[in-house]
């Protein structure tokens, strides 16, 4: 079991109400003239489906795909409780995906919140798949008040996603390209068993080797926590 089947259980699922950042960002796509009718989307690293399944309520087809078999299945669930019939799954990484379709080609590549763009490669790979592509993700670290303690008691830095920048591969490649930054602040209750979790994949997936009897005396008890982001979308 990878660290992202692990994380399937406590991710965020879809919620027919759009948040804030998905709010604000349809508004955007309104304002470029964006139409999600009749085009085939992908959507790297898709997840529980917290983006696949409103693109597909406005697309002809979404093709969804992930490493973590648990968060398709849970992206299965919610598309039959919600008869959402257009979705085809495909159980792989970003790079198998591209290794084993070659010739693939759609009309828009989704990708929010994944560290898949670890490369120029990925990055060619990534524009190479559509003729318009959207990725969203973090414009700075997120900050939590309850992970922020934890990782400096283990002197930790906090992994970060995408070693290649796209914006400035973007740039330095002469692409245009639309930007949006948006502020999200997010007010999270977690119980003790849940916040020991939590904290613990963080750490995990930032190269640590830390137990949960490590982590125990730090999460004595139910915690609220206030994440804060800045997130970026680049529309291309």
């Amino acid at each position: 079991m990878n660290l992202w089947d692990k994380k399937a259980k406590s991710y965020a699922r879809y919620n027919p109400k759009l948040n804030s950042i998905q709010k604000q960002s349809f508004e955007e796509f309104k304002k470029l003239n964006i139409d999600f009718k009749d085009k085939v989307i992908l959507d790297i690293a898709c997840g529980t489906g917290v983006w696949s399944l409103h693109l597909a309520q406005r697309a002809k087809e979404l093709i969804a795909l992930d490493s973590s078999k648990s968060m398709l299945d849970i992206l299965h669930q919610d598309a039959k409780e919600f008869k959402i019939n257009n979705i085809k799954t495909y159980h792989l990484s970003f790079e198998d995906f591209v290794s084993n379709h070659p010739q693939f080609h759609c009309d828009i590549a989704f990708l929010s919140m994944a560290p898949v763009l670890n490369s120029k490669e990925a990055c060619q790979n990534f524009i190479r798949l559509a003729a318009l592509r959207i990725y969203v993700t973090w414009h700075h670290y997120r900050q939590s008040d309850f992970l922020e303690p934890i990782f400096r008691h283990f002197n930790v830095k906090a992994k970060g996603f995408d070693k290649e920048n796209l914006e400035d591969f973007l740039t330095q490649n002469h692409y245009a390209f639309s930007r949006f930054i948006f502020d999200e602040t997010r007010k999270v209750k977690r119980t003790q068993e849940e916040a020991l979790e939590n904290a613990l994949w963080h750490l995990q997936m930032s190269g640590a080797k830390v137990s949960k009897d490590e982590l125990r005396p730090l999460i004595k008890s139910d915690i609220d926590e206030t994440i804060t982001s800045k997130i970026k979308v680049l529309i291309f």
